[in-house]
């Protein structure tokens, strides 16, 4: 006997407003869907770490000063995320401990370089991604600090640097894309006012923003009544 298999209309109806409804990719998300790092695969060290991820050398050089800002962002980029837990972040924190012979809670934010304090939140927000209010863990300053408050931090000692406020903005994002439907269009304004409220220079190439925002503006529809 041969079964026929249908599917209700009214099920189709209601599966075909869900899409309308919804941005397209909202199965991914800010941090998970903008993988600029193919930017920058023409710089060794961004090559290097898509083939070994975070080892030794690629920890020792986060937070060189000899690294460009936009390029230390496309290394943790190309780091990335995992849908299993993970924690980079924690082991950066262990590794700048272990070059200062003391224990990562002794850590404080005023022992970490800009640079350092950069890698170190957006690494977090990489592992924090759904949950960013979620420090490392731990009772030492740095431990307790979250992704956001050391991204924070490095806006501060950097206030004119344009990948630290694009990678800022980028996780806030993710932050609203978290809250639901009702913050939607934050996720848009957030980075789109990142770089229209930038005058200076922007030290990160034209791709790697392409790349965001092509992402990014997937939620532009969702602001009703904003002027851009």
């Amino acid at each position: 006997m041969k079964f026929e298999c249908f599917v209700p209309a009214i099920v189709v109806s209601v599966a075909t407003s869900a899409i309308l409804v919804a941005p397209a990719a909202l199965a991914d998300s800010p941090l998970t869907s903008t993988p600029f790092a193919s930017a920058y695969h023409d710089v060794e060290i961004v090559r290097y770490t898509a083939e070994w991820g975070l080892d030794d050398r690629v920890l020792a050089v986060l937070g060189s000063p000899e690294i460009p800002n936009d390029i230390r962002a496309a290394i943790v980029n190309q780091i990335g995320w995992s849908n299993e837990p993970q924690a980079n972040a924690e082991r950066y924190l262990a590794y700048l401990a272990s070059q200062k012979n003391i224990e990562p809670s002794q850590m404080t934010l005023a022992l970490l370089t800009p640079e350092e304090t950069f890698a170190m939140g957006y690494l977090l927000a990489m592992d924090r991604r759904f949950s960013l209010n979620a420090p490392i863990g731990g009772s030492g300053e740095v431990e307790q600090t979250n992704a956001l408050e050391l991204l924070d931090l490095a806006v501060a000692e950097a206030p004119r640097d344009f990948s630290i406020i694009m990678i800022r903005a980028l996780v806030q994002s993710q932050r609203e894309f978290r809250e639901g439907p009702k913050n939607w269009c934050a996720v848009y304004q957030v980075v789109n006012s990142a770089i229209s409220n930038f005058s200076g220079d922007r030290n990160m190439r034209p791709e790697a923003v392409k790349t965001i925002m092509d992402y990014i503006g997937i939620y532009r529809h969702e602001c009703v009544s904003a002027s851009y």
